[in-house]
Parts: C-alpha cells; structure tokens; sequence
C-alpha cells in the first residue's frame, strides 16, 4: 500500500485472514502518467518499438517521442487542457500510441472505445466520457461521425490514417502540420497534477450486470503502480531482446496496460490488428517472438489445430493468459505442445487496475491465477456472513491496495456497491487460495458471459428482446464453449397467440449488438422464466433446464 495509508487503514490490512503480497513493490513515483511515459520514452532512446506484423513497418521509440510532443503542441492550440477527455476508437495500429501520450501529457483522460460497437453502444460510451474530440481509423470514421452528430457539444473526429473520407475530419498529419515542429524537445515537460490518486488518467469501458457498459476510472496513481509492477523483475520479464506479441486489443484493459508496460521497459511489439492464424503463426515465426500474451480461445487453437505444426514456434518462451479463465486441460495440452515449463495465467479486472495476479515464472501451480502483485492485498468472504476466510475456503475474492479504480464514472451508485466504505473491491468472482497463497478461480457470483474475454451483460440482451413485439418474458445465460468460453444464448416466452422463429429473434438482437453480444448460442423457447419471488430471474435454474434439453 501507499507509505501515506492512515493507521487505521494499516490495521484493517493486517486482520485476520488478510492476504498480502509476497512480492516486494518498488515506490510509485509521485509524478503523472504523463510525464512518466515522457522520461521512459527519452530513456529507449532510437530503438524499434512496434512491428507491423502484416507490412512489417517499424516505429521507433524516438519517433514516437518527437511525434508525440509535436501532437501534443497541435492539440494544445487546438485548446485540449488538463482534465478534457480524448477517445480513441480504432483498431491496433503504429500510430495509435502517438495520441495516447499526447493526451497524457496535456493531462487529458484517455478514453479506448472498442471498433466494434453498434451506434447505440458507441453513444452510450461517449455520453460517460464526454470527450472534447476522437481519434478514429478508417474502419471507423464513418460510425463515429455519424454518432457525433447526436452529441452536445460536437467532440472534433481526426483520422489517425493520412487520408479522410471527409473533407471535415482532418487527418492526424494535418493536425501536426498546424504547428511547427518543435526544434527542442528536451524543454518538453507534460502537466502535473495536486493529488494523482485524484486525477483520472483513463476511462475504461466495463460492463456490469445491469446493463450496458460503465466507465471504469483510472488514476494516474493506479497506472504509475501498474507501470511500477511491469518494471519489476520480479513480477514481469519485459526487455527489448524479448519481443512481444501485440494482438491483445488496445481498447482492452489488458491489451491498454501492456503498451504503458513496453513503454515503461523499452520493450518491442509486433502488433496485430485482429486476429489471422497465419498472420498469427508468421509473426511468432519471423519475428522470433519470445511473450505471448493471450486469451483462452487462442490457446484453444493452439492446443488443437494442426496447422501448429507447420511453424516453428521455438523463440516462444513465455505465454501469459488472462481476461477469463483457462482450463486445465487446453493449459497443460499448450504446455506440451510448445514445450513450455509454465504458462502464466493473470487475474483481475478492469476495476483492478487490469491484474491483481500473475503466476511466477519459477513455480507456476496448473489451474492457479498465481499470486497477489505487489502492493496487493485480498481477502476471500464468505457469502452468507462477509467473514474473511481461510485458506482452502471458497468464497468472494475482494482487493485492496493501490490498484483499486477511483470508481465509475458519473455512476456514484454503482461504485458503492463495488468498493465498500473500507476501500475492498468487491469483484463478483468466487474462489480461494492456497497455504501458500495462490489464487484459483472457480465461479463467478456475476452474471456476466465471457464470450472470447469479452464482456456480455445478459440484462442489456434482455432489454433488446424485450422490444420485440412477440417476446412476454426473455432472460439471458452463457453456453459453455470450449472455443469461446460460453456463448450467449436466449430464453425466450413467447406472447399469447403470436408465432416468431428462433431465427428471427436471433437477427432482431444481432443487429443492433456488437458481435461479441450476438446470440450465437441460438434461442430457446420455453413456457415461462424461472424467478424468485422479488422477480429476479434463477439463471441456475436455467442452466439446469438447458442441461435436460
């Protein structure tokens, strides 16, 4: 924890049953995120810092850090100020970190917006961050300059590509071409703030279970320490002689924290912008690429498809899995297969400040999340009493440490039913740790679908079918998946006297989601919806109907 935690904070830290961190924490210098990746920048000096991995174009660290300081400069007299809000919707590309530390270092809030959102989910996301203006790809200029005619104020769109579709959105070369090149960049410092534990650095996007999704806050104080954490040896192995595979999407906590990690360690990443197996097996082959960060369906292909076989995948020296859990099974069967000694699976949340866990590298438990990051601290419920538990007793996992987000954003609700007045976490996932404190996941107290690490609130389904004419009652679960994890699948009732097909309530919800939210697990009609008696709806009762079906 901070070394400025208030007596009675101590005290409540080192209860009983009160787990805490084996592993030793460096200080989180008291500077903004800004600055920090400013320093780390003009540390890596003229080293490769991104690959394409299909053109096989190169970024340097030293271009990114004169290009970043000139954007900053433009967007400066464009009038962006400390405390505005940047997104970022796009899918990975080279370019894409330039306005990341342009925006940080003006002390803007940055705000990653996954492409695939519908309208409806695009809006939804920028009436919580309100931004002052977007950066776009040209896969999605034409969905977000659609959607922000329906803001107030109009956020400005710029292209981050050299050239626009329209004459109104300016491309990232426009903008920098309204500034001169500064000739020093040494004098170049980025804003500082009163209180950085205060300050929003950035604004996640995560669901919940009542609807559609929230913007999770950030401090800069959150991502110093995450920043501190990928510097530790001890906890991470980030260096520019081991390369890293950028497919993780940067919108994502996961794929967003591991750019400030290369950054923080001079890493170097061959980026993706989705994925292609062959473009997938190639970029680990030719560019000999020692971590792979990944999520379980990929480890899934990696475990069975034969093509595997064709690559010579040697240079892999580390896979790193998160966002969802991993069997055992499709974990040892990589392990095997790759001839790896460990696969070091991750846990946390977007909340978390992404990852509370990781598995050492030099004892790695198969099943196990591994163990607490630095400065963390956890304390597993019971969910009848509250009591901290044991080890070896299941119940809900809380954190607490300097991870923990500020909260969400303009939700004041929602944060207090997830960060209590003590300062826990409370995540929703149920599970346990052993005597030597390794953590294992084993259900979620949620009602969250992971469909391929993503997010799928059932209640936000459940509304878009209740807007169809021929559904009385509807309700959402996940179907087990070994490819996906699960897949949304809908219960549906239908009215009175009124024939729909499955089909046709299937294409009515796909078409106003995002694709990860597509019921691919199909609909099934039943007479009614099993509930309690305050109404809400028994998914494990449902669960159980589906296993007799």
């Amino acid at each position: 924890m901070s070394n400025n935690r208030s007596q009675s904070d101590r005290k409540m830290l080192e209860g009983k049953n009160i787990v805490a961190s084996k592993i030793p924490g460096k200080p989180t210098p008291n500077i903004s995120l800004g600055q920090y990746m400013l320093d780390c920048l003009r540390k890596n000096g003229d080293t490769v810092a991104q690959i394409d991995a299909v053109t096989g174009e190169e970024i340097s660290y030293k271009e990114i850090y004169e290009q970043s300081i000139h954007l900053a400069v433009s967007l400066k007299k464009r009038g962006l100020k400390p405390g505005d809000r940047v997104a970022i919707c796009s899918e990975n590309r080279l370019n894409l970190i330039i306005p990341t530390f342009a925006s940080l270092y003006l002390g803007a809030a940055l705000a990653p917006l996954n492409p695939a959102y519908s309208k409806a989910e695009l809006l939804h996301a920028l009436n919580i961050s309100k931004p002052c203006m977007i950066f776009v790809s040209p896969r999605t200029e034409e969905i977000v300059s659609e959607v922000v005619e329906e803001l107030k104020p109009r956020p400005s769109v710029i292209q981050l590509a050299g050239e626009s579709e329209s004459k109104d959105v300016p491309t990232l070369p426009d903008v920098l071409a309204e500034t001169k090149r500064p000739s020093d960049f040494s004098n170049f410092s980025a804003v500082q703030f009163p209180d950085y534990k205060k300050q929003v650095a950035v604004i996640l996007c995560s669901s919940g279970t009542t609807g559609l999704a929230k913007g999770v806050m950030l401090s800069h104080h959150n991502l110093m320490t995450l920043g501190q954490h990928f510097a530790n040896p001890d906890f991470v192995s980030m260096s520019p002689d081991r390369p890293l595979l950028g497919l993780l999407p940067y919108y994502h906590g996961y794929g967003f924290s591991l750019n400030l990690g290369l950054t923080a360690t001079g890493g170097k990443a061959v980026v993706m912008s989705d994925f292609d197996p062959f473009v997938f097996l190639s970029a680990i082959q030719d560019h000999k690429v020692v971590i792979v960060p990944l999520v379980p369906p990929i480890m899934v292909f990696l475990a069975k498809h034969p093509i595997i076989s064709e690559y010579d995948l040697s240079s892999v020296q580390e896979i790193i899995c998160g966002a969802a859990p991993l069997s055992e099974e499709i974990q040892t069967a990589v392990m095997k297969r790759l001839g790896l000694s460990c696969i070091r699976q991750g846990y946390g949340m977007t909340e978390s400040t992404v990852i509370v866990s990781l598995s050492p590298v030099a004892k790695n438990k198969v099943g196990s999340s591994g163990i607490l990051s630095p400065n963390t601290y956890l304390k597993v419920i019971d969910l009848e009493t509250s009591e901290p538990l044991g080890p070896n007793q299941q119940g809900e996992f809380c954190f607490a440490g300097d991870l923990v987000m500020m909260g969400y954003c303009g939700d004041p609700k929602a944060t207090a039913e997830t960060i209590d007045k003590d300062g826990w976490l409370h995540t929703g996932d149920i599970g346990y740790y052993d005597e030597e404190g390794y953590i294992f996941v084993v259900d979620r107290l949620k009602e969250l679908i992971k469909y391929k690490a993503f997010q799928v609130p059932p209640a936000e389904l459940e509304a878009i079918l209740l807007n169809h004419p021929a559904v009385s009652e509807a309700a959402v679960i996940g179907l087990p998946d070994e490819n996906s994890g699960e897949l949304p699948l809908a219960f549906v009732v239908r009215q009175p006297g009124v024939e729909v097909s499955a089909d046709e309530i299937r294409k009515f919800v796909d078409g106003q989601v995002s694709p990860a939210k597509w019921l691919r697990g199909g609909v099934r009609f039943i007479p009614d919806i099993p509930k309690n008696p305050s109404g809400k709806i028994l998914r494990r009762e449902l669960r159980k109907l589906l296993s007799k079906l």
